[in-house]
């Protein structure tokens, strides 16, 4: 029964659509044509290859709110990984790491993952965070600082993972910085 409702708003979605395709509404139509066919097989098979390019164009966007690298910082390119509920129970993730001579910074935005309930304990009983954790106000967020793992991290909407990670010879006050330089209102965007 629930695929039927997903397939009947994937059809409403394909038939409101623009008229241009791509990829994704190419693997919903040839999910309709299966269905219509009743060839359930090919039909799940491009339903889930929809949905695995739609979390994908999600981890994209997630990538292009990661931090610029701050000045006399270098970054790599943003990493993005996506998992279906079959897989861990599924999420989406960008990461991207900024480096300053032995320093090194890690950003990531994880979302779209069921662990995050549980990680949002920990905002709501600081106690859950471990030693060396405590709960801090930064820009009105409240944010998890461990100074043994030289980390930040915040819960939006109870949905979505924000942390800034620094390598042991990253001074705190560099974390702070690029943790202060992420997109968080487009991040906050994502989950409306």
């Amino acid at each position: 029964m629930k695929q039927i409702a997903i397939l009947i708003t994937l059809i409403i979605a394909v038939s409101t659509a623009p008229v241009y395709a791509d990829d994704v509404t190419d693997q919903i139509g040839e999910a309709l044509k299966a269905y219509e066919k009743k060839d359930y097989s090919t039909a799940t098979t491009a339903l889930d290859a929809a949905s695995t390019m739609i979390r994908q164009k999600r981890a994209e966007t997630i990538a292009d709110l990661l931090p610029k690298p701050l000045s006399g910082w270098s970054a790599g390119e943003p990493e993005t990984s996506q998992a279906g509920a079959a897989l861990l129970g599924g999420g989406i993730s960008a990461t991207r790491k900024y480096t300053k001579g032995k320093m090194m910074v890690k950003v990531s935005v994880v979302t779209d993952s069921p662990m995050l309930q549980a990680m949002s304990m920990m905002f709501a009983n600081p106690q859950f965070a471990g030693k060396n954790a405590k709960l801090i106000v930064l820009n009105g967020r409240k944010v998890i600082s461990n100074t043994r793992k030289n980390s930040l991290q915040t819960m939006i909407a109870g949905r979505i993972l924000v942390s800034a990670d620094g390598k042991r010879k990253t001074s705190p006050d560099a974390v702070k910085e690029y943790f202060n330089a992420i997109d968080f209102a487009g991040i906050e965007k994502l989950i409306q």
